[in-house]
């Protein structure tokens, strides 16, 4: 009997434990391109998108993918982030041109999932206007431009 209720126990506790505990991305193999990194998948849970009348704030957890941004050309990897969030994530209902990103790493989670903010640790910071950043239809290219010529602001912690 009591090597039944082991393993009911474990059989119980084990699919819980699998859920709790998120799997962090991979560095992404290979050549870093912007176009073919997953952004989707990168943005879809971890971001919060408010729209001001004034401007529109974007806010991204990128803990479960900081391996991908902890590497030598991180200010313009980060910045490609900061430009595929917006492209694919403004809403079209909003009107202000002015944006606002920060990308953060959520260390600690509350027992909700919520973020505990005294944990966070902020990455960047960046303003632009997505008329001027944004108006045709390539997008920067950070090889040959730095991040801090295109944006209005761009401050990396």
């Amino acid at each position: 009997m009591k090597k039944w209720l082991v393993v009911l126990f474990f059989l119980t506790i084990t699919p819980l434990m699998a859920q709790s505990t998120p799997t962090p991305t991979p560095l992404l193999p290979g050549k870093w391109i912007a176009a073919k990194v997953p952004w989707d998948l990168w943005f879809k849970h971890n971001t919060i998108i408010t729209d001001d009348s004034a401007y529109v704030h974007f806010f991204w957890d990128a803990n479960d993918f900081k391996a991908n941004f902890e590497v030598k050309d991180k200010e313009s990897r980060l910045a490609d982030a900061a430009i595929y969030l917006v492209k694919k994530a403004y809403p079209s209902s909003a009107t202000a041109d002015l944006v606002k990103v920060d990308i953060v790493y959520v260390l600690e989670r509350d027992i909700y999932g919520e973020p505990k903010w005294d944990s966070m640790q902020q990455v960047l910071h960046l303003e632009f206007l997505r008329s001027k950043v944004m108006a045709s239809k390539k997008l920067p290219d950070f090889s040959i431009n730095k991040p801090a010529k295109v944006f209005d602001k761009f401050q990396i912690f």
